[in-house]
């Protein structure tokens, strides 16, 4: 009742080559699926900043020419870590998780590569973990569907079920303070993982402002 807004704009940072391939061609973005992604494997977007979009671009030695690619977002059935019964949700699947590794011996991934503020850059556990409910989520699904397993044709009906986690939102405090003591950081930003690839409504190139007129 009381929910965020489901649609909302997202921008993504790349080279223009593949901004022109997805926007020309319609071809959906690539899902990312590294062990260290922040919020688990899906397509990722800067919630609303496209300046963020093009600032991750520009950092990125392998992209040629940066640039970004906006889309519009239905975030679906969202595990939103501003929400307090989603942030629940993650600390299950935690405990979940940590017993499971340690019934079989095994060392929990970490989180690793902080930056001189002290923010992890590589996401090795928070992964994981998001990666779990994902799985215990899904789980819950095909016992209540009664299925033998989540495979095959089985996979696409715990997709299409109101319960499967079509995205993952989260915000992060990231950078210097802006001033001394403050409680702000001069990076702060929300992302945004899209599990589901019709959350994604459509793809637009960002227009260049008109700069006699105020900016929205």
């Amino acid at each position: 009742m009381y929910a965020t807004s489901s649609i909302v704009f997202g921008f993504h940072g790349c080279d223009q080559s593949v901004a022109d391939y997805v926007i020309s061609e319609k071809h959906p973005l690539n899902s990312s699926e590294q062990r260290y992604d922040w919020i688990g494997h899906g397509i990722y977007f800067w919630e609303g900043s496209q300046s963020r979009a093009l600032d991750w671009a520009h950092s990125r030695p392998e992209i040629a020419k940066p640039a970004v690619i906006g889309a519009v977002i239905n975030l679906g059935n969202c595990l939103d870590l501003l929400d307090e019964r989603c942030i629940q949700q993650v600390s299950t699947a935690h405990k979940v998780l940590i017993e499971e590794l340690k019934e079989i011996g095994k060392p929990p991934p970490e989180n690793t590569a902080t930056d001189p503020n002290g923010f992890s850059l590589r996401r090795e556990l928070d992964c994981a973990v998001i990666m779990r409910l994902h799985q215990l989520n899904n789980e819950t699904i095909t016992e209540e569907l009664g299925l033998k397993n989540a495979q095959g044709k089985n996979k696409r009906v715990i997709q299409n079920h109101p319960d499967f986690l079509d995205s993952v939102r989260g915000m992060f405090p990231e950078g210097d303070q802006l001033y001394n003591g403050a409680g702000f950081r001069a990076s702060n930003h929300i992302q945004l993982c899209i599990v589901n690839p019709n959350c994604i409504l459509g793809y637009f190139s960002p227009q260049n402002p008109n700069t006699w007129y105020k900016r929205f």
